[in-house]
């Protein structure tokens, strides 16, 4: 019972903070990720994966402040003083699911010489339509995208416009199941209800 007060008391710290985001409205969940270990090997460019296919996608908002481990906020505190740590656990929890813009499945044609097309779903009818291009970074073997999604007429991504450009990423010689992704950026081309155009966030999509 100490635990559900206590997720529930963060949830309501920082339901307020939560702003306008890529993806449909979905239930506060709390996740976690440990990091990777670091690696001194070199990357080389990963040109052998193959576009096509499902790839799960995954944007941020850009903040540069440290927000998941910084010092709790003074009402967490005198929370946690009733109903323990797991107030501030929660409240941690819930900063980094805040970071997420958007989140999604991507998934790819095979490419038609350079131009690629596909879709990007977010379940629960949210869907855009992908028409963009991939080539080669001139002087590099890392593969460029840029990618135009556009919404649906007649569901809840009517006038919905992000653009993305994106790059493959390296792939470690010495590297334990490395997973294809490529990264980059998307930005709201249009606006659509009250969210304005020209958010930006950083994200990741990696292969299925």
């Amino acid at each position: 019972m100490r635990t559900a007060w206590s997720i529930a008391a963060a949830a309501l710290l920082l339901s307020t903070t939560i702003g306008h985001t890529q993806t449909r409205p979905k239930a506060v969940r709390a996740a976690s990720e440990a990091a990777p270990a670091a690696s001194e090997a070199l990357p080389t460019a990963n040109t052998d994966a193959s576009i096509a296919g499902k790839w799960t996608y995954r944007s941020y908002r850009n903040r540069a402040d440290i927000i998941v481990n910084a010092d709790a906020e003074p009402a967490v505190k005198n929370l946690s003083g009733i109903y323990g740590q797991e107030v501030e656990t929660a409240n941690s929890a819930l900063k980094a699911l805040s970071l997420v813009f958007g989140e999604g499945i991507m998934t790819f044609d095979p490419p038609s010489g350079n131009a690629i097309s596909g879709n990007l779903d977010m379940g629960g009818g949210y869907v855009l339509d992908l028409k963009g291009t991939i080539q080669p970074s001139a002087g590099t073997d890392v593969l460029v995208l840029e990618i135009f999604g556009t919404g649906r007429a007649g569901t809840p991504t009517e006038n919905w416009e992000y653009d993305y450009k994106a790059f493959t990423t390296p792939k470690w010689p010495n590297g334990i199941n490395q997973i294809p992704a490529f990264v980059g950026t998307v930005i709201r081309a249009k606006p659509h209800g009250s969210s304005p155009a020209g958010v930006v966030a950083s994200f990741v999509s990696i292969k299925q």
